[in-house]
């Protein structure tokens, strides 16, 4: 019997605790991860970003939803793997403002 994980959406305000030098320095780092992303879906709470499925792309996202979650926490991150070695998809999704900061990830 399939079913459905229930998402918990934050009311935590759509604000980064890193200060303003260490945003400049991280969103020059995220800006870099995301010009790999290979397609993007919007969702109506987010987006999701696809990735190479190989082992250095996973540890790269673990790594990023690790970081992210601690200073970003009005995101619900998830990691999708494709079978066979596929593409991982990495959704960033939450209340409102959250599809903004994910698409700003791609500019």
């Amino acid at each position: 019997m399939a079913q459905e994980l229930e998402l918990a959406v934050s009311t935590a305000p759509v604000a980064c605790t890193l200060s303003n030098d260490e945003l400049a320095d991280r969103s020059v780092e995220v800006h870099a991860m995301f010009a790999h992303v290979e397609a993007t879906r919007e969702l109506v709470d987010g987006y999701a970003f696809r990735f190479p499925g190989d082992a250095e792309w996973v540890a790269r996202l673990a790594e990023f939803v690790a970081f992210e979650r601690a200073c970003c926490q009005f995101f619900t991150f998830e990691l999708t793997f494709a079978p066979e070695l596929g593409p991982v998809w990495l959704s960033l999704r939450g209340g409102e403002g959250v599809k903004e900061v994910a698409q700003s990830f791609m500019s």
